[in-house]
């Protein structure tokens, strides 16, 4: 769990806003203990008063939103210079009732003249005021008090509704270093957990005994637990996992999860491509794209041969029908015309077909089986896809490719039609694949070839829900990207991630209103990445300043690859500030980049393009401003290599939103599936990628691939 900032920033929405304004007397972040001295004791002029300088009061960040703290409340009033008196040669301090300076920073004209001189004190006020003072002061006329200053505005742009400011608080988690537990020493009890909040009890908990029981109460709602266990049960670690149950007798630490290659062999993959062969003689040769998939996944056998030779490997391929070969050792089975629109009946032949023997074993026959693909016929993708998902699922942590060149236009999950009706059931057939796949520990990832639609912002969606790669490659790269996809091995299972805060505070775009977000991630990779945005409610705001530190608590429930079930809880407490500034030496680019990525893409897949806008450019913004502040080539390196990833979110993504309204004006139906039907592939490839980035992402600037290839079939 790594925050952006080594602090908790709150603040308001709007400086200028009234609120705003009635809490500039407030305390400075850190309370009374941390006034500079110069505040304390500074004395001022009775005809030239001026209040002491406010700390950072030149770099008004628009995205810091922070409160203009003043020193008008020091000590409950300022104090006013008397000129030297005649028998002392000292000056002395006049105090000024900080009435009248609040009733002047209350205006609601701020843009007007500055409020008079108040009238001079009578004798009476006179009297009063002189018995306060030494007596070497009485003696000496009447000062009257100063003229206030004028409170300090906000940047005119920064209160614009339409500027999007952004939000710091944010927290990445490394979900692929979390679940691996393997140097980790694990506990066999359970884990408490609150009964209110369903946070655990940690070592940031503060716990009492009363009489026979310990009282626990909850840091996070404030609800009383009664713990029955012994203090020497009670976790003294930020970060401790638990473990349940026993290794599976059965179980052996070998890899034998399964990969089903699923092949499109329509016609249009004999679409042919100019490549250069790098061999003594500079030449092109014409490629077909089914001869460069043949190719990939011939080297992938005799790698995976090599690499991992327990693993089983099984080939699927589909037309106008769907061929399962299996491991090739046996006769291939065939599905055609009404059994593609069956999907209880295409589950069910995926599941009973024979488990693949390992690839050792299986290697020439696989061999011979990839040879022998042909192109002819439509693309029954969508029944394909089923097929190897309920093949792929009797072994946990195994994967399916799909490769491919055009949309599915036979069987279930057609996506040629415009008409709604059967687009949203395209959809839902995707999304329900999606979930089975998920749901059995598998791993779907899709690769079309350059050039062609494939509809890939709805065929995308099986590799977003189960952790797979989205990708359009070209035929040269085919060998290398299945490679990398078959590098993308599950390490966990049903994993659910939940994030608990303060009650106080809220998750920015969730739709849960209370301090507890709970996501279901599913599968995890060594490289999955999350992260949350979390703020403080505008009502608890003056409550929480009187506090140094608030407690946060990531809760990661997983499946082991030994069949276990963990859970890891790590508890932190994190200090609290109203002025980023003071932090931005600390803040990490990195979390703030890949969180501004994964919310543009996955507001842009919700239809809400431009709210994915506005938090690039707020984001775009901070980043720029933190990055020439500290001036180190490796963060400028990191966000270049970020605005090159998040371009198009505000760039051709405008162009869809356009398509999107025109569409619209044609008395289309408006809905948030919408944005789908006029994304292009390459913007769907960007945009998946963005949902799903990774801190990698921005750390190495990604290499243009080179057209070269070695001598093909």
């Amino acid at each position: 769990m790594e925050f952006a900032y080594s602090h908790i920033v709150y603040n308001s929405q709007n400086t200028s806003s009234p609120n705003c304004r009635n809490r500039e007397r407030e305390q400075w972040h850190d309370g009374p203990a941390s006034i500079p001295d110069s505040v304390e004791n500074q004395t001022y002029s009775s005809t030239n008063f001026r209040p002491p300088p406010i700390q950072a009061r030149g770099s008004v960040h628009q995205y810091d939103n922070r409160f203009l703290k003043s020193s008008l409340d020091v000590n409950n009033c300022l104090y006013a210079t008397v000129p030297k008196s005649s028998h002392t040669g000292s000056r002395a301090k006049l105090p000024i009732p900080p009435a009248r300076i609040r009733k002047s920073m209350t205006r609601d004209d701020e843009d007007s003249q500055a409020p008079p001189l108040p009238p001079r004190p009578n004798s009476l006020t006179t009297r009063q005021l002189s018995a306060t003072l030494p007596g070497t002061l009485n003696s000496h006329p009447q000062v009257p008090p100063p003229r206030p200053k004028r409170a300090i505005r906000a940047p005119k742009n920064s209160s614009s509704p339409k500027s999007k400011k952004a939000n710091i608080n944010v927290v990445s988690v490394n979900l692929g270093k979390l679940v691996d537990i393997s140097g980790e020493r694990a506990q066999t009890v359970k884990a408490i957990y609150c009964q209110k909040c369903s946070a655990a009890l940690s070592s940031v908990s503060r716990i009492h005994q009363k009489y026979a029981d310990i009282i626990w109460p909850c840091e996070f709602c404030n609800m009383h637990n009664v713990v029955t266990r012994s203090f020497s049960t009670i976790p003294n670690s930020q970060d401790v996992t638990y473990l349940s149950g026993s290794v599976d007798e059965d179980y052996m630490n070998v890899d034998d999860s399964l990969v089903v290659f699923c092949v499109d062999i329509s016609g249009s993959m004999c679409a042919t491509n100019e490549i250069e062969v790098a061999d003594e003689g500079s030449r092109t040769v014409h490629i077909s794209r089914l001869q460069s998939v043949q190719e990939a996944i011939l080297r992938s056998l005799n790698h995976i041969t090599q690499t991992s030779p327990q693993k089983r490997v099984a080939l699927v391929t589909f037309n106008d029908e769907v061929t399962i070969y299996g491991d090739g050792m046996g006769e291939p089975a065939k599905l055609s015309d009404y059994q593609l629109l069956d999907s209880d009946y295409l589950k069910t032949r995926g599941s009973e077909y024979p488990v693949p023997r390992c690839v050792a074993e299986s290697l020439h026959a696989l061999n011979y089986r990839v040879h022998g693909m042909r192109e002819q016929g439509a693309t029954a993708l969508g029944p394909a896809a089923l097929v190897s998902v309920a093949i792929a699922s009797k072994k946990p942590g195994s994967k399916v490719i799909i490769c491919t060149d055009g949309r599915a236009n036979t069987g279930l999950g057609y996506l040629e039609s415009v008409e709604e009706d059967v687009y949203k059931c395209s959809r839902e057939f995707y999304n329900n694949v999606g979930e089975q796949a998920t749901l059995n520990g598998v791993i779907v990832s899709v690769l079309t070839i350059e050039g062609t639609d494939c509809r890939l912002a709805e065929l995308g969606k099986l590799a977003d829900q189960t952790g797979g790669r989205v990708n359009i490659v070209d035929p040269v790269n085919l060998p290398k990207e299945i490679q990398a996809t078959l590098e993308d091995d599950v390490i966990a299972t049903d994993a659910t991630v939940t994030f608990v805060v303060p009650e106080q505070m809220y998750f920015g775009y969730e739709e849960e209103a209370g301090n507890k977000f709970v996501k279901q991630v599913g599968n995890v990779t060594k490289d999955t990445e999350l992260t949350f945005e979390f703020g403080i409610k505008e009502s608890h705001i003056q409550t929480l300043q009187e506090i140094k530190k608030l407690p946060f608590q990531l809760q990661v429930s997983f499946t082991t690859q030994d069949n276990r079930q963990a859970c890891r809880v790590i508890s932190q407490e994190k200090h609290i500030t109203n002025n980023s500034s003071l932090v931005e030496d600390s803040v990490n680019i990195t979390v703030l980049g890949i969180h501004a990525a994964q919310l543009s893409g996955r507001l842009t897949m919700e239809g809400r393009v431009k709210e994915a806008c506005r938090e690039v450019e707020a984001q775009k913004e901070l980043i720029q401003r933190i990055v020439e502040k500290k001036n180190n080539q490796e963060e400028e390196d990191i966000y270049q290599n970020w605005l090159r990833s998040v371009a198009v979110v505000c760039e051709d993504l405008t162009n869809s939103e356009e398509a999107e309204n025109t569409t619209k004006a044609k008395n289309e139906t408006e809905n948030s599936d919408s944005v789908f039907k006029v994304l292009s592939d390459e913007v769907a490839n960007v945009v998946y990628r963005l949902k799903n980035a990774k801190s990698k992402m921005l750390k190495k600037p990604v290499p243009k691939p080179k057209p070269t290839l070695v001598p093909m079939l």
